[in-house]
């Protein structure tokens, strides 16, 4: 009977840690402005959620209070995505700061090819902000949809590369601004990581934007990561920054 029982008790512990190994991790839409091609895991729920603060020149300024994107994989290679940011913001010239509530943006996210070798794994992301959801002195005139090809590289166990292309519309004009991004990232014991981007907003009737942001990531455990970051733009080095840190749950 003890042998019995011995037998049933190594059984069940080999298959609970079989199991654990099968659970998926979650897989973080932030920080960073540069996409890698994974997606939310299939019939979960990911949220990334996060803070910030960002400081433009002439005394602009803006509180993100509360910045949320809902994700749902719908397929294996599919992602459902909704999110809108809770804000308090400064032009620089009223003498009150104003609360307002980013348009709803809704998109999906794809993942095309897994990758082979030297080839990098390609993703599709779109996503289109509403023009009747929101506060009303942040809504765009008209439907401003948004498109990006995004590719990454896995060099080492330790090492990556993610790099996008892409076109931006800001519901007013017919002109849209280009986006480039590329993202070196880096991990350690599977746990920690940092992150450098740069990403430019090109855009010949507006201007053009470069800018950088670094990061450190925490994954607690499989199912939340912890992040913090900064951006500068390199034109205005000194001038503008930004400030920011966010949580990712993959809720069951």
């Amino acid at each position: 009977m003890k042998k019995a029982s011995f037998l049933l008790l190594f059984l069940f512990s080999f298959l609970l840690c079989f199991a654990q190994d099968e659970l998926p991790t979650v897989v973080p839409d932030r920080p960073g402005y540069t996409w890698g091609t994974d997606v939310t895991p299939h019939q979960k729920l990911i949220w990334d959620h996060g803070f910030g603060y960002e400081k433009a020149p002439e005394g602009a300024s803006t509180f993100t209070l509360s910045s949320s994107l809902l994700r749902y994989g719908l397929f294996e290679n599919m992602e459902l995505r909704v999110g809108t940011d809770f804000m308090m913001y400064n032009d620089g010239d009223a003498m009150e700061p104003s609360f307002g509530i980013n348009p709803l943006t809704i998109g999906t996210k794809l993942k095309v090819y897994e990758g082979s070798g030297i080839l990098p794994s390609i993703g599709l992301l779109a996503e289109v902000k509403s023009p009747h959801v929101g506060s009303k002195d942040l809504l765009p005139s008209h439907l401003a949809p948004s498109m990006y090809l995004i590719f990454e590289n896995p060099v080492t166990d330790w090492f990556g590369i993610c790099y996008n292309v892409g076109e931006q519309w800001d519901g007013e004009t017919a002109k849209p601004t280009t986006f480039l991004g590329l993202c070196l990232y880096f991990s350690s014991y599977d746990q920690f990581g940092t992150f450098v981007d740069f990403y430019n907003y090109l855009n010949s009737e507006k201007g053009n934007q470069y800018m950088s942001e670094i990061g450190f990531t925490w994954l607690v455990s499989r199912r939340v990561q912890l992040d913090i970051e900064g951006d500068f733009d390199l034109q205005n080095f000194g001038k503008y920054y930004a400030i920011g840190c966010g949580v990712s749950w993959m809720i069951n």
